[in-house]
């Protein structure tokens, strides 16, 4: 079944949904996009928020952590200043202070790992506590013959932990910035130069006497107690908190494990790990974001708050620049999952999401319930007339349903099928019957066969195609009510001479008949049964109270119809029909050879269209002799076809194919055109004399033309052509049957100042007194009454003849054909004007034609 339009087609169940659908995606999606906009702004301030609160906390409690230990340190300088209690080569008094202090004041301050101090002396005495919360004396000076000795205890004993020779405070990180400066500042970070070799870091303070600077006053604190502390920090908040340095190493975390490097590519062994290098994969992460972002620059002094994802979930980071301005440059870094920072706020939020889905989910189903109720009457409504469509009229439909719309229109399309039916049983008699002469027509054949070969057995079959010869006269003279009814009594003749269940007979045209034979022997029976149809034409015909005797041309097909189908057939018929008629025969049987003439006419139809539309066609010309001086006076421009595909085609082979379908008209249109131009671009260029004949062939087709004036003085203008210089030869034997208007064209033509050559005088009418009628200025006798021309014949030749047949026309005689120098010469004794052949010149392209 044809679909009714090309355009793309929508069920009605999708036109009614469809918008349903749509309305419910855009309200969840404005819904959804709303809420996520919302919930990420919620996110975006709350992290911010939280952040921000978590990092000032922890600032400020590392304020606390770290100005403990300098407060103390700060504190003691000033007791060990004001009491003068360091005293060259002997420390004891020093010694108590610090093991006092530790012991007492600042037992509190578990940061503060080692207390010490070192003179300019290179004295160095400390106390350290140890994991027992024991204390170690550290001592160096003349008592331990100036090597620093560790001690088990806090006395002098022979319990030594560790003997370091050619010990110097005054190199060590914890004291040479302080000596340089002489202020109190914080150390960078370093490893001890004990037996534990830990990382710290220390305060340090300047000790003077007056204006005298004497030593270095420090205070240690490890970074495990910068990773308990913090630690601590986290315990209330559930993320990581760390801090780097300016080149991202890490000082500390709240993370299970040491900051210290076990040797990687980036990090050597003892050495601080790099953030990225963190065995926290939350650490990583943030590190590593912080290091493709440039966080940490010159530029960067405020907080950043920053996120990334990491397995699937997403986490928030904060990093903040810590400043202490004694001489700490650190970056505290906190870091915090979606979910611990959100807590059940995300789950709910994805709760809502859910809900809303299955609630949409509900209306979507209830909807399509509706609409199925709805639209399911029409549905089957609508099957029904596809099955309809499709040839099955069983097909009344229940009226059933709650909707009186519905049942409405179900009541509608039975009435409607019914009377539909009778209709088409109609449209059907029509279609497969001639509704002038009530036999077959060409689709009933086309059907009507497909019956009789399935109760065919083994025979061939046969077609005729009769064509009534000159049928149009008999409406022309008598009318198209004659000549109805005249087909009305041939279809009856025919009926009355075949009666046989195995033939059937059809009009498959105007004038056309068909007889099939289904049960043939052989190809003599097709042709018997074929001379006994035009039996049935010997008989006169009663046309208008005449009796009127047709001829007719017949079209066989023999063979197999089961192995193609009756179009082909017809096609091929006529095919046949075409040929009887060309050849005036009475009857000409179908071969594969006439399908290929055909086709190759149909070819050469598609190509000869498209080399006029891309100009293929060109002019080639031939001069045109004084026959006595032997000067070119002129030349004919003779039509070539240059193709791509073919090469060059003969004339014969184009010329009558464009003049049986009209072509022939564009094309003498572009010949004449191009040769005015080629004419006049010669004269100027002084290659041709100024009175040179160009001579262009016209069709009679171009001629007839209503239109063909105005043409032609339309080209003579646009190409300067002066009309003297051209004539327009037309074939003699297509004049004949031409009436009195042409002739007053030819002499229009004539009055333009353009002469008129007769081509080809001889084969055709040829008789003086219808020559006489005719205007023209050149007769240009043909070839075939020169090539036999010889001094024996001359006075007894057709070319005499018609030279003296003419003596008394004003006219130019030119001799077609000639191709030897005797030839020349006799016509010239005949009195010829001019000449035109082989021995002068073949047809050449205009860039080939002699210069001199």
């Amino acid at each position: 079944m044809t679909e009714p339009t090309n355009k793309k087609q929508f069920s009605l169940r999708t036109a009614v949904m469809l918008p349903f659908i749509a309305v419910l995606l855009v309200t969840l999606s404005i819904v959804f996009y709303t809420q996520n906009n919302s919930y990420e702004k919620l996110v975006g301030d709350v992290s911010e928020k939280v952040l921000t609160s978590y990092t000032q906390n922890t600032h400020a409690d590392l304020n606390i952590f770290l100005n403990a230990p300098n407060f103390a340190v700060k504190s003691m300088v000033n007791q060990i200043q004001r009491y003068q209690m360091y005293h060259p080569n002997d420390t004891k008094q020093l010694q108590q202070f610090l093991k006092d202090s530790l012991e007492g004041i600042y037992t509190s301050l578990e940061q503060m790992d080692v207390l010490s101090f070192g003179g300019e002396k290179k004295e160095y005495i400390g106390f350290r506590r140890e994991p027992n919360a024991d204390l170690s004396l550290m001592l160096q000076d003349k008592r331990t013959n100036d090597d620093l000795i560790i001690y088990r205890g806090s006395e002098m004993s022979d319990d030594i932990r560790t003997v370091i020779a050619n010990y110097d405070p005054r190199s060590r990180p914890w004291y040479k910035p302080a000596a340089t400066t002489l202020k109190p500042s914080w150390s960078k970070i370093y490893t001890n130069a004990d037996e534990k070799k830990e990382i710290t870091i220390s305060t340090m303070h300047p000790v003077f006497y007056d204006d005298d600077f004497i030593g270095v006053f420090a205070a240690d604190v490890k970074l495990d107690s910068f990773n308990k502390f913090l630690s601590q920090e986290t315990q209330h908040t559930k993320g990581v908190i760390y801090l780097i340095d300016e080149n991202q190493r890490l000082i500390a975390h709240s993370s299970v494990g040491s900051v210290l490097s076990v040797g990687t590519q980036n990090s050597p062994i003892g050495s601080r790990l790099l953030a990225t290098e963190s065995c926290d994969e939350t650490i990583q992460q943030s590190a590593t974001y912080i290091k493709t972002n440039q966080l940490i620059n010159n530029k960067n002094n405020h907080a950043k708050v920053f996120s990334f994802y990491y397995k699937g979930e997403r986490y928030f980071s904060q990093i903040t620049p810590y400043i202490d301005g004694n001489n700490l440059n650190w970056y505290i870094v906190i870091s915090i999952s979606e979910s611990d920072l959100l807590g059940h706020l995300q789950e709910e939020q994805r709760r809502g999401l859910f809900f809303g889905i299955v609630l949409a989910a509900i209306g979507l189903i209830v909807g399509v319930y509706l609409v199925t109720q709805v639209t399911k009457p029409i549905f089957t409504t609508a099957n029904a007339a596809r099955n309809i469509a499709s040839g099955n009229w069983n097909n009344n439909v229940e009226a059933q349903g709650s909707i009186y719309e519905t049942t409405l229109l179900m009541n509608a399309f039975n009435d409607m099928t019914n009377k539909l039916q009778s209709s088409f049983d109609a449209m059907r008699q029509q279609i497969t019957f001639d509704s002038l002469t009530q036999v077959l027509s060409r689709q009933g054949l086309i059907e009507q066969c497909r019956i009789m070969l399935d109760k065919k057995e083994h025979y061939e079959q046969g077609l005729l195609v009769i064509g009534i010869n000159n049928f149009r006269d008999i409406n022309d003279s008598f009318g198209i009510l004659e000549g109805d009814q005249l087909l009305k009594n041939i279809s009856e003749r025919l009926q009355c001479s075949f009666t046989h269940n195995d033939i059937a007979i059809a009009r498959v045209g105007g004038d056309e008949f068909a007889l099939f034979f289904s049960k043939l022997n052989d190809v003599e029976q097709l042709k018997q049964y074929a001379r006994d149809m035009e039996g049935c034409f010997m008989t006169p015909f009663r046309v208008a109270s005449n009796n009127s005797l047709l001829s007719i041309s017949t079209g066989l097909v023999y063979g197999d119809l089961s192995c193609d189908s009756m179009t082909l057939w017809l096609r091929n018929a006529s095919i046949a029909l075409g040929q009887a008629k060309k050849n005036n025969l009475n009857m000409s049987l179908y071969t594969p050879e006439m399908a290929e003439a055909s086709l190759h006419k149909a070819n050469m139809t598609a190509e000869l269209s498209l080399a006029i539309k891309n100009k293929e066609l060109v002019p080639f010309y031939q001069p045109i002799i004084d026959i006595k001086s032997g000067k070119t006076i002129g030349a004919e421009a003779l039509i070539r076809w240059l193709s791509p595909q073919r090469g060059m085609v003969s004339p014969l082979d184009f010329i009558p194919l464009a003049e049986e379908n009209g072509m022939i008209i564009p094309m003498g249109s572009q010949v004449l055109t191009q040769a005015c131009l080629d004419t006049v671009e010669r004269i100027n260029q002084g290659l041709w004399p100024a009175d040179f004949h160009m001579h262009v062939n016209l069709s009679v087709c171009q001629l007839t033309q209503n239109n063909f004036l105005d043409e032609l003085k339309s080209v003579l203008h646009n190409t300067g052509m002066a009309p003297e210089n051209l004539t327009l030869e037309i074939t003699e034997s297509r004049l004949v049957n031409h009436d009195n208007s042409t002739i007053n064209t030819m002499q229009k033509i004539r009055d333009l100042g353009v002469q008129i050559a007769i081509d080809d005088f001889g084969t055709g009418y040829s008789s003086l007194a219808y020559i006489h009628k005719l205007p023209f200025d050149v007769l240009k006798v043909d070839r075939s009454f020169i090539k036999d021309l010889t001094a024996e014949n001359i006075d007894s030749s057709i070319a005499a003849a018609v030279c003296n047949m003419t003596q008394g026309f004003d006219i130019t005689l030119v001799a077609e054909g000639i191709e030897t120098q005797e030839q020349a010469k006799l016509l010239a004794s005949l009195n010829y004007h001019h000449a035109q052949g082989f021995l002068y010149s073949r047809p050449i392209p205009l860039e080939d034609w002699p210069t001199e």
